[in-house]
């Protein structure tokens, strides 16, 4: 038989998390059936498991996918001239909440999958873990530029910010808000803003402006 590359590998794991995705949106990130997954992919059931063990495993997958890509966005900002990181990273949670939350609903609803499952303590500890792993050194280096306030801890400062993002997902992708998601993140990123910037810092007006939902 002959090998398979990690190309090729790569590839059909794509397929299989871009279907996935597909099938999510499609449905207001309603759980999905592995038929439909299947379906959209045009892969068979065997190659779904041999990437993927469970939907859960595909669905932590997903959610460290777009954790990452919040990461490389912000990374990305943060070294063009004149950039600051910890603006940077209000901006992100700014534009997660005013302009694409889809991004935190996802998130959510991925976690709250990993909840429902087998190995649920070990599923959320390894993305909780991923998470703080991939904020943290992001949010210490903001507070060595002067724009986060240096005397918190930079990985419990990033577990509060999960916790809350996570909270706000969740409800809009389970519930309604009396108010709205946009409503309800700005006031949230206001406070984040007084608690965790320099009181010397100025913030620029744009930076907490709120921008048109999707």
């Amino acid at each position: 038989m002959p090998k398979v590359s990690d190309e090729h590998k790569d590839a059909v794991r794509r397929r299989i998390m871009d279907a996935a995705l597909v099938c999510l949106r499609r449905s207001g990130y309603a759980d999905i059936t592995t038929r439909e997954l299947l379906a959209e992919a045009g892969l068979s059931t065997g190659t779904f498991y041999n990437y993927f063990p469970s939907k859960e495993d595909l669905y932590e997958a997903l959610a460290e996918e777009l954790l990452a890509d919040d990461v490389a966005r912000l990374v990305d900002a943060a070294d063009a001239p004149g950039a600051s990181i910890g603006f940077g990273l209000l901006r992100l949670l700014a534009d997660q909440a005013f302009v694409d939350p889809e991004a935190a609903v996802a998130i959510a609803t991925f976690r709250s999958r990993l909840h429902a499952s087998a190995d649920a303590a070990e599923a959320i500890g390894r993305l909780n873990a991923f998470i703080v792993a991939q904020f943290a050194p992001l949010l210490a280096r903001a507070q060595a530029e002067g724009t986060i306030r240096p005397d918190l801890d930079a990985d419990a400062a990033v577990e509060l910010l999960d916790i809350i993002w996570d909270g706000l997902g969740r409800r809009q992708a389970t519930d309604t808000f009396e108010t709205s998601y946009q409503r309800v993140g700005a006031v949230v990123l206001a406070l984040l803003a007084d608690g965790l910037v320099p009181g010397e810092v100025h913030l620029t007006p744009d930076l907490l402006a709120p921008r048109p939902g999707p």
